[in-house]
C-alpha cells in the first residue's frame, strides 16, 4: 500500500516521490505495477491504436490455392493485390510523420510484456550512459554499479505512474465512437508524463541540474525504439538471460565470489538512511540530522535538508558542517549576514575546513556585499591555499575587476582557463561553468 501512495503521490509532488522510492520502494512492486498498467495500456489505448494505423500486411489479403488451379489462384492473387492496394490508400496515417512513426514506435497490443524488458535492459543503461557523459558524475562502469538498481526502480515507478491515468481514460472512451486521435493523444500524453517525471528521477538520484536532465530525457528514448526495432527480430525470450541476469544481481549475493548484485547498493542507501532517521530520535545527535540535511541537497529537496540542518544547528550551534551548508544556503538565498555568521563559526572551528573551501565561500559572501576588500583577503588566502581552483580563480578575477585592478582581473581569468582545461575529465563538468565564464570575461 505505501508503494502505491509513492506512485499517486508523483502526481503532485514527484521530487519528493522520487525520493521516498529511494528510500522505501521495492522493484518485485515496480516491476508488477509496470506489467498491470501496460496490460491496461496496451489493452484500451494502444489495441484502438493498432487497428486504425498499423500497416497492412498483403498475406492478410492473399492464401495460394496451390498448383492445381492456377487461373483461379491467378485471379485470387489480382483481387488481393486490388483489395490490399486500395486498403493501404484509404488506410488514416500517423498526423505530421506518417508511417515513419512505426521505424521508432510500435502499438502492437500483444507485446504488454515489452515496457519492463525494455526499461529493464535499454533505457535505465542508456540514461546512466548518458548522465555519465552530461552530468559528469563519474564513469559509466562506477555509476551503473553503483546506481543501476535504485534508478530502475524510480524508472519503473514512473511509467506506472505516468502510463495509469492514461490507461484508465483508454477505457472508458474504449466502448465509445472517439476519434483515433483521441487515442493517439492519450499515447503520445503518457510519453510525456513519463519523460517529465524522469525529470525529477535523474535529479533526486543524481543530483542533476534541470538542464541535464532534459537533455538527457530528450536523448534516452532513443534506447526504447532502438528495443522496439531489435524485438521485431529477435523473439522475446532472447531477453530472458538479461533479465535473468539483472535478476541474480539485483537480488544480491555474488558471482565467482567477485561480482555484487546491484541489490546490495540500492539495499544498503535504504539501511543507511534508515539508520540515520532512527538516529535523530536521539534528541543530542546532531550529526544523524547534517547527514540526512546533506542527502536531501544532493537530492535538491531543499526544504528538506533545511529541516534537519535547522535541528542540527539547534542541538549544537558549533555543528561545522550544519553551519557550513546553512551558511552556504543563506547566500544562495541572498540572506549575506546570515551566511557570514554561520561561516564565522566554521572558521573559529577550523580555517582550513572542506579543504579550506570556507574562504571561498566567504569571499564570494563579501563580493555579493560589495565589500570588495574583504572579498579580496578571503578569496586571495584560499587562492594562495588552492591555487589551481577554477571558481576561486574567477571570483578573485571578478573581485580585481570590480576594484579597477584590470590586468590582475585578467591574469586571474586566464588562469581560470588554463586550470579549468588541466583538469582531469571527472573534474571537467564541474569546472565548465566558470571556465566559460572566465572566457567571456577575457573576451570583453
Amino acid at each position: 500500500m505505501d508503494n502505491l501512495k509513492l506512485i499517486l503521490r508523483m502526481y503532485v509532488a514527484p521530487g519528493s516521490a522520487m525520493s521516498d522510492i529511494m528510500d522505501t520502494g521495492r522493484w518485485l512492486f515496480a516491476a508488477a505495477a509496470v506489467l498491470l498498467v501496460s496490460i491496461l495500456f496496451f489493452g484500451a489505448v494502444n489495441a484502438k491504436l493498432d487497428v486504425v494505423y498499423r500497416i497492412h500486411a498483403f498475406g492478410e489479403f492473399y492464401q495460394p490455392r496451390g498448383a492445381d488451379d492456377d487461373d483461379a489462384d491467378d485471379a485470387g492473387y489480382k483481387k488481393a493485390v486490388s483489395a490490399y492496394n486500395e486498403a493501404m490508400q484509404n488506410r488514416p496515417v500517423i498526423p505530421v510523420i506518417g508511417d515513419r512513426f512505426f521505424r521508432f514506435f510500435s502499438f502492437d497490443p500483444g507485446r504488454f510484456y515489452q515496457p519492463l524488458m525494455l526499461l529493464s535492459t535499454f533505457y535505465v543503461p542508456a540514461t546512466i550512459l548518458l548522465i555519465s557523459i552530461f552530468g559528469g558524475i563519474g564513469s559509466f562502469g562506477l555509476v551503473f554499479r553503483r546506481d543501476y538498481a535504485t534508478l530502475a526502480v524510480c524508472t519503473l515507478n514512473a511509467w506506472a505512474a505516468a502510463h495509469l491515468p492514461f490507461a484508465i481514460a483508454g477505457i472508458v472512451l474504449y466502448q465509445t465512437q472517439a476519434a483515433p486521435v483521441f487515442y493517439l493523444a492519450l499515447w503520445a500524453g503518457s510519453g510525456l508524463l513519463f519523460g517529465i517525471f524522469m525529470i525529477f528521477a535523474l535529479r533526486t538520484v543524481f543530483g542533476a541540474s534541470y538542464a541535464s536532465a532534459i537533455a538527457v530525457v530528450c536523448v534516452a528514448w532513443l534506447s526504447l525504439s532502438l528495443g522496439v526495432y531489435i524485438s521485431r527480430f529477435a523473439s522475446p525470450w532472447l531477453f530472458s538471460p538479461f533479465i535473468l541476469f539483472y535478476a541474480i544481481m539485483y537480488f544480491g549475493g555474488s558471482l565467482g565470489g567477485e561480482v555484487r548484485g546491484f541489490g546490495n547498493a540500492f539495499r544498503q542507501k535504504q539501511n543507511f538512511k534508515r539508520f540515520l532517521h532512527n538516529a535523530t530520535v536521539n534528541p543530542r545527535d546532531a550529526d544523524a540530522h547534517v547527514q540526512l540535511g546533506i542527502i536531501y541537497l544532493q537530492r535538491r529537496q531543499e526544504s528538506k535538508a533545511l529541516e534537519h540542518l535547522n535541528k542540527a544547528f539547534e542541538i549544537d550551534k558549533t555543528e561545522i558542517d550544519a553551519n557550513f551548508e546553512l551558511g552556504k544556503i543563506a547566500r544562495q538565498k541572498g540572506d549575506l549576514q546570515k551566511a557570514l555568521d554561520h561561516f564565522a563559526v566554521v572558521v573559529e572551528l577550523d580555517d582550513k575546513y572542506s579543504l579550506s573551501e570556507i574562504w571561498r565561500e566567504i569571499g564570494i559572501t563579501y563580493l555579493d556585499a560589495n565589500m570588495l576588500g574583504e572579498a579580496q583577503d578571503a578569496l586571495e588566502k584560499y587562492v594562495d591555499r588552492r591555487s589551481a581552483d577554477v571558481q576561486g580563480l574567477y571570483y578573485l578575477g571578478r573581485v580585481y575587476k570590480n576594484k579597477g585592478k584590470t590586468e590582475k582581473a585578467r591574469e586571474m581569468f586566464a588562469d581560470a582557463v588554463q586550470s579549468a582545461k588541466a583538469s582531469p575529465d571527472f573534474r571537467r563538468h564541474s569546472t565548465k561553468q566558470w571556465l566559460r565564464l572566465a572566457e567571456k570575461e577575457l573576451k570583453s
